[in-house]
């Protein structure tokens, strides 16, 4: 892919990040970030990104997912889904972009200061919806295969929601289509972003966005790319979100349940999962939300979210990454493997599971003021996300824009 060039000057001085260290810092004065990710370079790659267009924040990183093994030896570099996140964040942020390709193990991220005219809208197009006076703003982006939709949306989101229109400007949401992979290894699928992570933001004050599957997109079996519309309201410019606190989950009251199975394999699950909840979560309602044929023989996937007392949801999946055996014994393995996920993570005593809490990382540096959220007991392993701090029992995590201090976040107690 071609490198973007342009013949502005970026706002500030490029920050280098380690890709293999996963430590991302900006040491002056004016912007500040300490952060280690301890999941993976890509969740890094997301992260910065999105910061840097928001902040206009130059960044350079080397030894790109530099831990991760890739094809023929090779160790990580960017993938399709990366390039795609780079690429629309550019677009949308009037920034400029290098080693923007496949493999490449060094990428920067150039934006610019922006005049107040310079906004994402002009490149969100408007175009006029049968019986609706209204202008309907929308965007498409095609990530290529089945590169993962929700990793992307992890590293745009952000942006479009803290670009909202300015006084006088039409609030109109964006329509953002987007095609992918829905349901792929390592990714969040779009099940859990719908039930998890949407419902999450909106109890945090967030606008709520919605989603609608167009058509799934799967990396087993034949790999075929889906696709999904998003719709998506902006924060008005000038406001954000006020800090939360998220702690106390409360006790267990439900738990939510989707299967999406080859048509086989349906009658089992239900069944299966029917038992296995009357055993083990007496008096707690169980619900399976969605039960669908996943069009072929080796696509399994299962998602429990347990709901708290006190609104919280935590969730595990699991994509079946196994050779196929009888159909009964996928169920009652998948049943039993992800049961036991949640239950360690209920165990743990915090109010998200540690994929969840990756993800809340922008949202709490973005929000006003301190936020906290109870990850709970951090068991050995676990992908969680940590602050570089030596403040005592908490981690901290501070932003500047321009010569102001933005907000500090605390992510652990």
């Amino acid at each position: 892919m071609p490198q973007t060039t342009t013949n502005f000057a970026p706002a500030r001085d490029p920050v280098s990040l380690d890709g293999r260290t996963l430590e991302v810092l900006y040491p002056n004065d004016r912007y500040q970030i300490s952060i280690l990710l301890e999941c993976s370079g890509g969740q890094l790659l997301r992260t910065a990104a999105g910061l840097s267009s928001l902040l206009e924040q130059p960044i350079e990183i080397h030894d790109v997912r530099g831990n991760r093994e890739g094809k023929k030896g090779k160790k990580g570099g960017l993938r399709a889904q990366h390039i795609a996140c780079l690429t629309t964040l550019a677009k949308w942020s009037c920034s400029n972009t290098g080693h923007l390709r496949n493999e490449s193990t060094q990428v920067s991220f150039l934006p610019r200061k922006r005049k107040a005219s310079q906004v994402s809208y002009r490149y969100w197009t408007e175009r006029d919806v049968p019986g609706n006076p209204s202008p309907k703003r929308t965007a498409t982006i095609e990530i290529g295969g089945v590169g993962s939709i929700m990793l992307l949306l992890q590293a745009v989101l952000p942006y479009i929601l803290y670009n909202g229109p300015k006084s006088g400007e039409d609030p109109t949401p964006l329509h953002l289509t987007v095609m992918g992979g829905t349901h792929v290894s390592k990714a969040p699928t779009l099940d859990y972003f719908s039930q998890v992570f949407v419902p999450t933001l909106k109890n945090l004050g967030y606008p709520e966005i919605t989603v609608r599957e167009i058509k799934k997109g799967w990396g087993t079996g034949p790999t075929i790319p889906g696709e999904i519309e998003v719709v998506i309201p902006s924060i008005p410019a000038g406001t954000t979100i006020p800090g939360f606190t998220m702690q106390e989950p409360g006790e267990i009251v439900g738990y939510d349940v989707t299967f999406v199975v080859p048509e086989d394999a349906r009658r089992s699950f239900r069944e299966t999962l029917n038992v296995w909840f009357e055993d083990r979560a007496q008096g707690v309602d169980m619900n399976i939300v969605k039960d669908e044929d996943s069009g072929h023989g080796t696509r399994f996937y299962l998602l429990m979210v347990a709901k708290t007392r006190n609104g919280y949801r935590i969730a595990r999946d699991w994509i079946w990454d196994r050779k196929k055996r009888d159909v009964h014994q996928v169920a009652h393995d998948m049943t039993r493997k992800v049961w036991g996920w949640v239950q360690e993570e209920i165990e743990h005593g915090g109010c998200v599971d540690h994929y969840l809490q990756d993800q809340l990382v922008i949202y709490q540096v973005l929000a006003e003021g301190q936020s906290l959220v109870d990850g709970g007991a951090l068991g050995e392993g676990s992908l969680h996300t940590q602050t570089v701090s030596e403040s005592k029992g908490a981690s901290s995590f501070s932003a500047y824009r321009g010569n102001r201090r933005v907000r500090p976040v605390v992510m652990y107690a």
